[in-house]
């Protein structure tokens, strides 16, 4: 259904409430003109405008719609000419209506992100991360590995190393002379008769021409809340004469889940900017993003963290899954949120709700004393 279309299904001639302060206005939609991308809106109290400035209707039904427009300019006395940028609509309305958040009342802050994004194909990955592999290597070579290697992945045209990459498992051969060994009902490690190459007989002769007695490659992969699990380089070792023991295995993917902690601290931050809270429910918010970097970088990540601060109290840390996104006129993003309630966040959530219900407690004496 086309933008227009939903507006004269479900909005022309029908009153919508306006985003904006002090939020007791109220406005009809009286016609729209599909061709020129501009809705003529009547509203009765009169309203302030700027030539440009960003605006947006809502209306709860059996949907939630809303209009996101920018104003163009005065048509006739209460009758204003407004570009039509977007619309949103819901299958079902909100459980709890959104409710408007003043900038002295709370703001958002604090929000976690990233100095690099893992994953990203255009973007390099930093000279510290090599650099901590290559201090990392020196040191367990220094111990009881003097052949192991620690890499990044780059183009990769080893099979193994491109099963690994692929499945972010480790590749455990204890003894390259045995069949057996070959095989793995293990989920964390690599089948290799299934994944790798299935002619086993052929693969022994491989690691018997290449002189490999045992070996194991165990990625280094990038995770957490925010973004999918990343491999950014592998550990591998050789050994000609004797089998690497499963406890050898299991203290280099210690090492390797160390240098993830390592590279996970160094590269998360939080910023220390002010965003606008547009609105807020107790399941969810919708936040404005200003910063160009960043309003690049938050559609990527599955989860946000990030403080919200009401007036007068602490900082109350808050996270949740993005639901939507977009960018307005002037390049900032639009986050929807939905809250994550945790057990152990307990006190957060009731404080979070406790803030909310004053909202709406005084958003509805607001409305209480709207102009008819």
């Amino acid at each position: 259904m086309q933008r227009f279309q939903l507006v004269k299904t479900y909005l022309l001639n029908h009153t919508v409430s306006i985003k904006k302060p002090p939020y007791f206005f109220e406005a009809i939609v009286a016609e729209s003109f599909e061709k020129e991308n501009l809705l003529l809106i009547h509203i009765p109290t009169g309203i302030k405008l700027v030539k440009g400035e960003s605006i947006s209707f809502f209306k709860t039904f059996a949907k939630y719609l809303q209009l996101d427009c920018v104003f163009e300019k005065e048509y006739e006395e209460y009758n204003y000419l407004f570009r039509l940028v977007n619309i949103g609509i819901t299958e079902t309305a909100r459980e709890e209506d959104r409710i408007p958040v003043p900038s002295e009342v709370a703001f958002a802050s604090n929000l976690v992100t990233y100095k690099f994004f893992p994953g990203d194909k255009k973007e390099k990955i930093p000279n510290i991360v090599a650099e901590l592999f290559s201090k990392y290597q020196e040191k367990l070579r220094e111990g009881n590995f003097p052949n192991l290697r620690i890499d990044k992945f780059g183009f990769v045209s080893n099979r193994k190393l491109e099963v690994v990459r692929k499945t972010q498992k480790i590749l455990y051969i204890h003894d390259s002379s045995d069949p057996e060994n070959f095989r793995s009902k293990d989920p964390s490690l690599i089948d290799f008769e299934k994944e790798i190459v299935s002619d086993i007989p052929s693969a022994i002769q491989t690691y018997n021409n290449e002189n490999i007695k045992s070996e194991v490659v165990i990625p280094i992969v990038y995770s957490d809340d925010h973004c999918e699990p990343f491999p950014l380089g592998v550990i591998s070792l050789h050994s000609s004469e004797k089998n690497i023991s499963e406890e050898e295995m299991k203290e280099l993917t210690s090492v390797a889940n160390e240098i993830t902690d390592v590279i996970r601290t160094w590269n998360t931050f939080r910023t220390t900017t002010s965003y606008k809270i547009l609105d807020i429910s107790k399941k969810g918010m919708c936040v404005r993003i200003q910063d160009k970097k960043l309003a690049d970088l938050l559609p990527k990540f599955k989860t946000i963290e990030l403080d919200i601060l009401f007036k007068k109290q602490r900082p109350l840390p808050v996270s949740g899954e993005i639901r939507w996104w977009k960018k307005d006129e002037k390049g900032a993003l639009i986050l929807g949120l939905e809250f994550h309630k945790k057990p152990e966040k307990a006190l957060e959530t009731k404080r979070l709700e406790k803030n909310t219900d004053i909202l709406t407690q005084q958003f509805k004496k607001i409305i209480s004393k709207r102009v008819s």
